[in-house]
This record gives structure tokens, sequence and C-alpha cells, in this order.
């Protein structure tokens, strides 16, 4: 009785440790996920690093060198929730206030990644996190890079999809 008692003592307490995970992104728009419309998604960090991961290795303007940084890989996670839709913008919003509307087909083909990892440590918000939109800005031809630097959004802490039906 008293190792029953225990057990679930230590479920409850696994329970209540996950329950109190705080959410790091908020998802919006005409969401579907096994067979259910969803129009606002909330996810804990420990969701997001259940998700098919990535990795992007990148010098880009904020670092002095090449990072590694590892996260969600952002097209199956799009394909995932609105593969009904044809995916047009992201509006990204951060924590400190910035946004930033992202053209989904300008950015989509170079693979981005919602980074929580940097150089194998867990992005805190004072370096950059929880998450950053990461790109592999020094392989895009330079012509390119402005275009894509301001779409590199750290600290992000929601993202509305905008789509149109296929």
């Amino acid at each position: 009785m008293k190792l029953m008692g225990r057990i679930l003592m230590l479920l409850l307490w696994s329970w209540q440790a996950q329950a109190s995970e705080p959410v790091v992104l908020t998802l919006l728009g005409d969401m579907r996920l096994d067979e259910r419309q969803y129009e606002r998604l909330d996810f804990t960090l420990s969701e997001l690093q259940a998700m098919p991961q990535a990795e992007i290795t990148t010098a880009h303007p904020w670092v002095s060198r090449p990072h590694h940084y590892r996260g969600v890989d952002l097209n199956r996670l799009v394909t995932r929730l609105f593969g009904h839709r044809r995916v047009v913008t992201l509006h990204l919003e951060a924590l400190n206030g910035f946004s930033v509307a992202v053209d989904w087909p300008q950015v989509s083909p170079l693979n981005p990644i919602l980074a929580w990892q940097d150089d194998g440590k867990k992005m805190s918000r004072r370096n950059k996190g929880p998450l950053w939109l990461m790109l592999p800005f020094d392989r895009v031809p330079k012509v390119q890079q402005a275009d894509l630097l301001h779409f590199m959004a750290w600290q992000l802490s929601s993202i509305s999809v905008h789509s149109e039906p296929e």
C-alpha cells in the first residue's frame, strides 16, 4: 500500500511539473491537426523539442564566428498544421515587442528552424531565446541577405500564420 502511495505521489509530482512548464510559443491560424480544426495552439519548450528537429550552422551579423543552431524544422511544422492551405505570410511577434511579416514562399526554401539551442546550449531570454527564427544566412547570396536579415527575429513568442485555400 505504501508503494502504491509513493507511485501516485511521483505521478502527481511529475504531472504537476509538466503542467507548470510555461508556454513559449503560440501559433495562430487556420490549423488542422489529427482531423480537428484549431485557431490557436500553445507549445511548451518540451513539446517543441519533441517535434522533428533540424540544424543550421551559420555566421550572421550577431555573432563573430559560425554558430551551430538546433530547433524545430519549421517547414515540417507548417506542413503538418497547414498542409490543407497555402501559407502566404508568418507574422512573428517577439517578447521585446518586435514584430515582422515573413514572406513564407521566400523563406521556406531556405529550410528555416525555430532555434532553441545555440552551440549546444539552451537559449535563454538574455541570449535571444527561447526561440529564434534561424536561416542559413551565410549560404544566401549577398544581394538576398539584406532582405532576409529582418526575418531572423529572436525571443519569439507567437506566430500568426496567414494562409488561403489551396
